[in-house]
């Protein structure tokens, strides 16, 4: 490229120059000074602008000194490369073509054996670990069998001092036959006991039984007393908003509450029983546990009247 002349403008300061570059390129170098000479300026204010001009200048010859420096240790470096790859292609073709040198095939023979030697440990060691794994479930298994053990002898020296004790009251009971009758009866009242206690516990369940049927049947009352009193109470609502007369409302009520024609029913039975009270003192005693579910039936009647 001809050389020729830029014109620059670095923070009002205009330059001429003469560079094969294109504009671009010189307006972005100048672009970059102007802005390292503002920050210059910006950290020391005081600064005058020929100092902070010479300041960048120091600064842009450092760094290009530096990467001078930097590119001719990589320049030869670069070189080192290039004589060792051209050392390493010769002794390439020389191995390609005669094979590879004493000290090359020494070398590979040796990492050749020691790769063996590494898998062939590697394969013990696999094998003691599933040896191990094998050992770890035959002490597991042995632990339990142990475990299993005593308590089998736990057991075997329990029976053997039953048996003996067993033997004792054997010859205890065939040295003296009123021992022996006297264990035959014990034996045979702990049977009755057991008997007797079974009996009582199924007579206390038959009590709770007919207690819940007792309190199930008094429910069942109250709520259709309840629902009966509804229900006149609606006849009454009715009859009263349609202005009939009391005949045909003592029918109604008759009609829809059956469960009131029960009770007069069942009170002037009582009535008759009040009247008749010699009749009732001269019925012979029952027993309590044979009638108590008549006990039971004539207390919820009792109850139902005053309810």
């Amino acid at each position: 490229m001809e050389k020729r002349r830029v014109r620059l403008e670095i923070n009002g300061v205009v330059c001429g120059l003469i560079t094969q570059e294109s504009d671009e390129y010189m307006e972005s170098l100048a672009e970059e000074v102007g802005e390292m000479i503002t920050e210059i300026q910006i950290a020391s204010p005081y600064i005058t602008r020929e100092a902070a001009a010479i300041t960048a200048a120091l600064s842009y010859c450092d760094d290009a000194r530096k990467n001078g420096t930097k590119r001719h240790e990589l320049q030869e470096r670069v070189d080192e490369l290039e004589v060792e790859a051209e050392i390493w292609q010769e002794e390439k073709e020389d191995m390609v073509n005669n094979g590879p040198n004493p000290q090359t095939r020494a070398h590979i023979e040796e990492l050749e054996q020691e790769n063996t030697r590494l898998q062939e440990a590697a394969q013990q060691v696999e094998k003691l670990r599933e040896r191990l794994t094998v050992l770890e479930d035959e002490n597991g298994a042995l632990r339990q069998e142990t475990a299993q053990l005593a308590e089998l002898e736990a057991c075997r020296r329990e029976v053997e001092r039953l048996q003996e004790e067993n033997g004792r009251l054997r010859q205890a009971a065939e040295s003296s036959p009123e021992e022996g009758k006297l264990l035959e009866e014990l034996e045979k009242l702990v049977a009755d006991n057991a008997a007797l206690k079974l009996l009582a516990e199924e007579k206390d369940a038959q009590i709770k039984k007919a207690e819940q049927e007792k309190q199930a049947t008094i429910a069942a009352a109250k709520r259709a007393v309840e629902e009966a009193k509804r229900l006149v109470d609606e006849a009454k609502a009715q009859a009263v908003a349609a202005g009939a007369p009391k005949e045909a409302h003592e029918e109604t009520l008759v009609v829809q509450a059956p469960e009131e024609k029960e009770k007069a029913a069942e009170k002037e039975k009582t009535e008759e029983k009040e009247e008749a009270p010699q009749k009732k003192t001269s019925r012979k005693r029952r027993n309590p546990l044979r009638h108590e579910d008549e006990y039971e039936q004539e207390g919820f009647v009792s109850f139902f009247e005053k309810k």
